[in-house]
């Protein structure tokens, strides 16, 4: 019997919204990514693990690691910052 199992890196982009950025000081949209491990058995993923979140400047590429809460603040800011359709 074989048993296929594999740990993967996934990024997902979570949203984008333009603020100040720390390193270069210009106003420039700012991209919240989540990253981590993804544990996969027979071709079917199970969980992600390592979860980490980080913002980068699309000005200078500078990135920032920050919290979970912060990262769903600043997702929940961007959706309702949009124009409704």
């Amino acid at each position: 019997m074989f048993l296929f199992i594999g740990v993967f890196p996934r990024e997902r982009e979570i949203a984008a919204a333009s603020f100040r950025c720390d390193h270069c000081h210009d106003e420039a949209t700012q991209h919240i990514v989540e990253s981590g491990s993804r544990l996969w058995l027979f071709f079917l993923p199970l969980f992600t693990f390592a979860r980490r979140y980080v913002m980068v400047c699309s000005n200078c590429g500078w990135i920032t690691e920050v919290s979970r809460e912060l990262a769903k603040r600043v997702a929940d800011f961007a959706a309702h910052s949009q124009p409704q359709r």
